[in-house]
């Protein structure tokens, strides 16, 4: 295999003396979709933030060599004054992106997951959930991020923009962007998955690929396996 997009070594992060992060290692291998998968207060979260550097790590290593990161939070959140346009312009700019890629890429973009680029005019403080999500896609995708990180990636989606997205991995996958999806929907990743990570109370627990799991079982029988086998520690939870 190629060199790691991203590798994480012995990340330890505590909060007010609670353990978030205990002692957590894993890679992220180029052109791979990796699920991270945990039980709500696992950890995934903080150590998404801990590799994208919105939380200071105690300790550890983080090697990440990726040029540019797409990351779409769980609950994207946009400056009220702005249009999702503005948004999607400011962003272009700032990575050396001409109004004309802008446009085109925006114009495939909304195509491919179903969203309509008439509200781009509007105020995207004035989306539903979903128009908000699909925008956060659109500004992490319109920059062709070599590492795409997602947080509940089908969060307040409808079923269609469910496939549309899911379909927009595979899409990704074949042009050779690496994505780390975290989600609770494991029926909805087990088509799309090359690699999978559980965490259970800030430890990781497993780190397989879908060539190493084989005839395992199911991505679901895969998780709750790995879980059950800790369900008797006493370490205390994540975030």
């Amino acid at each position: 295999m190629s060199a790691a997009v991203l590798e994480v070594r012995g990340l330890w992060k505590r909060f007010q003396g609670e353990t978030a992060v205990r002692n957590a290692g894993f890679a992220l291998g180029p052109g791979r979709i990796s699920v991270f998968l945990g039980e709500n207060g696992a950890g995934k979260t903080t150590t998404i933030k801990l590799v994208l550097g919105f939380l200071r790590r105690d300790s550890g290593k983080i090697d990440l060599h990726a040029r540019r990161i797409g990351y779409v939070p769980e609950r994207p959140v946009f400056p009220a004054w702005l249009s999702g346009g503005e948004i999607l312009s400011c962003t272009g700019r700032l990575h050396g992106l001409s109004r004309a890629d802008v446009r085109r890429r925006e114009e495939d973009l909304c195509r491919r997951i179903s969203f309509d680029d008439g509200l781009l005019g509007r105020k995207a403080s004035s989306y539903s959930e979903g128009n908000r999500k699909k925008l956060a896609y659109l500004q992490s995708l319109l920059i062709s991020p070599d590492l795409l990180i997602v947080d509940e990636p089908f969060a307040t989606l409808d079923p269609v923009s469910i496939r549309d997205v899911r379909g927009l991995f595979l899409d990704f996958k074949d042009t050779g962007m690496t994505q780390w999806l975290s989600s609770h929907l494991l029926p909805q990743l087990e088509p799309i998955y090359d690699d999978v990570i559980v965490i259970r109370r800030g430890e990781i627990l497993l780190r397989r690929s879908r060539e190493d799991l084989g005839r395992e079982g199911s991505l679901e029988d895969v998780f709750f396996a790995s879980i059950g086998s800790a369900a008797g520690t006493d370490a205390p939870g994540g975030v």
